[in-house]
């Protein structure tokens, strides 16, 4: 059972090899954890809802729809949600893309499985604070410069930094400054989570 040090939530594991899914459920149960196993990525978009701290495990390698691919959606859709990816290759220029797009951590099989549980257990805490930013609110919007608003306001709308810039008659090196700052400020770490942390809150309104 878990200790009050011990990370709480539910892992999804994206894996068509039944022998690894199976593996995997019995290793986060026993450590009282919530799982779900499925096969395909088809299936997980189709059928997968996060309720409460979630991380996803991802195979790197499935037939259809790829592991990169299931990330790209997340990305999308739930930003917040770390991903694990699991791979039984030596894939190193892959691991790093993964990485570069936010990916959480990049594990190779046969799994050291403390470690495994380890990282899993640091993706749910992740997931966790997150979730407690965004419950506690936008306050951060309050501390944005008016400067650091109209910049908000842009990359919100989709718009480049050099779009922005012309709009405000400032430098794309200020733009990205600002940006910076503003990400630090609302504690997120891609556009993508920004805007989803601003939308999900009315736009900030």
């Amino acid at each position: 059972m878990p200790t009050s040090h011990t990370a709480t939530g539910s892992v999804c594991i994206v894996d068509d090899d039944e022998q690894v899914r199976r593996f995997l459920v019995e290793v986060f149960t026993s450590v009282g954890l919530q799982v779900q196993a499925i096969a395909s990525g088809e299936e997980f978009i189709r059928t997968w809802h996060p309720d409460g701290p979630s991380c996803v495990l991802l195979d790197l390698r499935m037939p259809r729809m790829t592991g990169p691919e299931i990330h790209e959606w997340l990305r999308a859709h739930h930003p917040e949600v770390p991903v694990i990816f699991l791979t039984g290759y030596a894939d190193v220029p892959t691991a790093v893309a993964a990485m570069r797009l936010g990916a959480f951590d990049f594990l190779e099989k046969p799994f050291n499985i403390q470690h495994l549980i380890e990282r899993t257990q640091d993706a749910l805490r992740r997931a966790a604070q997150s979730r407690a930013d965004k419950s506690s609110g936008i306050a951060w919007l309050t501390t944005l410069t008016p400067r650091e608003r109209e910049v908000l306001d842009g990359i919100v709308a989709g718009q480049r930094n050099k779009t922005i810039a012309a709009a405000l008659g400032i430098s794309e090196r200020t733009v990205e400054t600002h940006r910076a700052n503003i990400m630090h400020k609302s504690r997120t770490h891609s556009v993508a989570e920004l805007v989803a942390l601003v939308l999900a809150n009315n736009g900030g309104r």
